[in-house]
């Protein structure tokens, strides 16, 4: 198994070397000098990369600090970094990321079984190489797909269609050879060539010794197709095959994510492979989304990311700067505007503040007054503290602000269900 190293989202990591030898915070992961200075060096790298790693110097010892993303982080030595987003003070939760990660818009996430949400014995890469192995299993058992493709050559018998441009320039001084264009039916095309070069790729990396065995089977049971010349050449065909692949988009879906060519986070510099990497807001924001379109109860029309008002309506002929809430929920005559924000809300400050950014409060003021939204809530997680809804905020006489916990340890029907409940209950 490869080195595999777990932190928790606003984790701190520091060398080994400076734990023993200089005083200072503690970290919460110590890493050899070696994988710390890979760590540094992508800090460096995402430095334009909002949210992604911080590094500095604090009474002479170095740390790296990670922040928003979360998922997994492979540097080039194949040291992975697990980062596991907090749900309670120094608490984090493998099994619900993979869990959320199942309503993470345009990936293949979504089809994480049980099975593999509840392997909380599994570091992430193990989980996703299974999620893989599975889907390309499903293939295999039902017969890999075959296309005709064009091939030219250069025969002693008539084969197909008859190049004469070709004939004169190759065959000029071989009369006994014909220059011909045929189709033949081969399994070697670029959809089965994706699923090939994945499986070679998993190879050089170290797994569990059951995995090693299915990648292994699997590879033979792909005997006589040729890995990919060029991945992006291949993977632009992919979008162009036919409706007869149509049953490899889940597979292809996890051999392009696993081939670190589709980030859903970021990617920057040569460093390290973060194309499983997430930004946990946005890992919030979708999880939400589904359970709200899925489960609230009777409303007229559910939007997510509704973008037809501007904050500014009129600017030298043209409307400026457009609103994106995340959710707008018709309810009979009423409206209500839902934003989701994945920060820690501390529900017993009674400075009034609560910890809640001041952007976000005008934010959503704007958003009740171009919506003509009386009812505006702000989602954050729920922890220790922050297990009720604050006392609402008056923005005005017509215009309320309702800052609302959402617990994800919880099954997702039931928050969302509490949540349309509390929002009812206003009149």
């Amino acid at each position: 198994m490869p080195s595999i190293l777990s932190v928790a989202e606003n984790g701190l990591i520091g060398k080994e070397t400076d734990r023993a030898i200089r005083p200072g915070p503690s970290a919460d992961v110590f890493v050899t000098d070696a994988v710390f200075e890979a760590l540094r060096q992508l800090a460096v790298d995402a430095e334009g990369v909002d949210g992604l790693l911080t590094f500095f110097v604090q009474k002479g010892r170095e740390y790296v600090r990670v922040r928003k993303y979360v998922g997994l982080v492979t540097l080039p030595d194949g040291t992975q970094l697990e980062i596991l987003p907090k749900i309670r003070r120094g608490a984090t939760s493998r099994s619900m990321l993979l869990s959320m990660l199942r309503h993470l818009q345009h990936g293949p996430f979504r089809t994480l079984s049980s099975a593999h949400t509840n392997a909380t014995h599994l570091p992430l890469w193990e989980v996703f190489v299974t999620a893989f192995l599975d889907a390309l299993e499903s293939l295999v058992q039902q017969g890999l797909q075959r296309s005709y493709v064009s091939v030219e050559s250069n025969e002693r018998f008539w084969k197909g269609r008859f190049q004469s441009t070709r004939q004169q320039r190759e065959n000029a001084q071989h009369a006994e050879r014909l220059a011909v264009v045929y189709d033949v039916l081969t399994a070697d095309v670029a959809p089965n060539r994706i699923l090939k070069t994945t499986l070679h790729y998993l190879q050089q990396r170290n797994h569990s010794a059951p995995v090693q065995q299915r990648i292994r089977q699997l590879d033979g049971a792909l005997d006589g197709i040729s890995a990919c010349g060029s991945v992006q050449d291949d993977l632009k065909l992919v979008k162009r095959s036919n409706r007869l692949f149509a049953r490899y988009e889940l597979a292809l879906r996890w051999a392009e994510a696993l081939l670190g060519r589709r980030a859903y986070g970021v990617k920057v510099g040569q460093t390290a492979d973060l194309s499983l990497l997430f930004p946990m807001e946005r890992v919030f924001e979708d999880y939400v989304s589904h359970g709200i379109r899925r489960y609230w109860p009777e409303a007229d029309k559910v939007t997510v990311q509704e973008s037809l008002a501007h904050l500014v309506d009129e600017h030298a002929g043209m409307p400026k700067f457009k609103l994106r809430p995340d959710i707008v929920i018709e309810h009979s005559d009423r409206k209500f505007v839902l934003d989701m924000k994945w920060k820690e809300v501390t529900g017993t400050d009674h400075s009034g503040s609560y910890g809640i950014d001041h952007a976000d409060l005008y934010q959503l003021f704007a958003y009740g007054k171009k919506y003509e939204a009386s009812d505006l809530f702000l989602v954050y997680p729920a922890n220790e503290t922050f297990q009720q809804p604050l006392p609402v905020f008056g923005y005005d006489s017509t215009t309320r602000l309702h800052v609302v916990p959402f617990d994800v340890l919880n099954p997702l029907v039931n928050e969302v269900e509490k949540l349309a409940d509390y929002a009812l209950s206003f009149q």
